[in-house]
């Protein structure tokens, strides 16, 4: 039995994924930031209804989302992006093998908090400053959210749908490119506590949250100069950092202790519930049954990408 997710309604979710031996796969240019982009995009036109995504980083080995999942869609947009980016970018760089080095870790962020929402999009917008990479997170030149909060402009990225190429060239090689070219637009989702402002008062409240996430993250790091953008490009895509930067993972995100007790109180009752009726299932499996399982609520059934909803959400969907 894998990682058990808990995927309830409107929950917000940290996501994050490593590159397999967080070897440098992701390094910023602009083709690799065309292909992240381009199927990041694609997913989201493919898979993400329901999905709020509010902010995000592609860092060189590893990156880091913040979405509200409305729909229970947030597991196939991620098995759709991770496993097409993974086989675009492993074709560019001509290798073969992992390229992820687990399934993507998703902490559940307490939506009664402000605090506990804008610390993990600071955290994101400022990554590259936490990293050591960048001194300013403007400086970052790898695709991520930043640009798109601060003006409210829509992505949009263009590429080949090789099935559609493929299927179109096998009687005539000299198909107008056009036919299969296809272009997807995705919009960042506003923060709530700026949903009422305009784009200008909302850049500027951004701004002031990645100044004085900067300056927390430089006193972190003994405001030792970082590495800078110079030296990053210089990077091969073999190259790993001296030190993991892996740990423990978490399943909770909430700044008061009662409530992050709370709420892993919840999830520990979810997944011993959850445990119990997977050992029945697989018990029934080796005996040659056809188990009728009720699985918990917003749980996800083996090989299954959705999760079970409550029976009054399955109505009114």
């Amino acid at each position: 039995m894998g990682l058990v997710r808990m995927h309830n309604q409107n929950a917000i979710h940290f996501v994050t994924n490593r590159c397999f031996q967080e070897r440098l796969f992701m390094l910023p240019s602009k083709t690799l930031n065309q292909i992240i982009g381009y199927w990041f995009v694609r997913a989201y036109d493919r898979c993400g209804q329901g999905l709020e995504i509010f902010a995000f980083i592609f860092l060189s080995n590893h990156f880091h989302l913040l979405v509200r999942d409305k729909a229970g869609n947030l597991a196939r947009f991620m098995g759709y992006f991770q496993g097409n980016v993974a086989k675009a970018i492993n074709e560019y760089l001509e290798r073969r093998g992992d390229f992820w080095a687990r399934e993507y870790d998703d902490v559940l962020v307490d939506d009664e908090s402000d605090r506990d929402f804008i610390d993990r999009y600071i955290y994101i917008v400022c990554n590259s400053v936490k990293a050591g990479l960048t001194d300013r997170a403007e400086d970052w030149k790898g695709w991520s959210s930043l640009h798109a909060a601060l003006t409210g402009q829509k992505f949009s990225f263009t590429g080949v749908n090789r099935t559609k190429k493929h299927n179109l060239s096998r009687r005539n090689k000299n198909v107008d490119p056009s036919k299969y070219t296809e272009t997807y637009e995705f919009e960042l989702s506003i923060p709530p506590m700026y949903a009422h402002m305009g784009v200008d008062e909302r850049a500027q409240q951004i701004q002031e949250l990645i100044k004085g996430g900067e300056s927390v993250f430089r006193e972190k790091r003994g405001n030792v100069p970082a590495l800078g953008i110079e030296v990053i490009e210089k990077q091969k895509w073999s190259d790993r950092p001296m030190n993991s930067s892996f740990s423990p993972r978490i399943k909770i995100f909430a700044s008061d202790p009662c409530r992050r007790e709370e709420l892993l109180d919840s999830y520990r009752n979810f997944v011993g519930i959850y445990r119990e009726i997977y050992g029945g299932f697989r018990n029934a499996i080796k005996n040659g049954q056809r188990p009728s399982i009720q699985w918990p609520e917003w749980s996800f059934p083996p090989s299954t990408s959705i999760p079970v909803y409550p029976e009054a959400v399955a109505h009114a969907a």
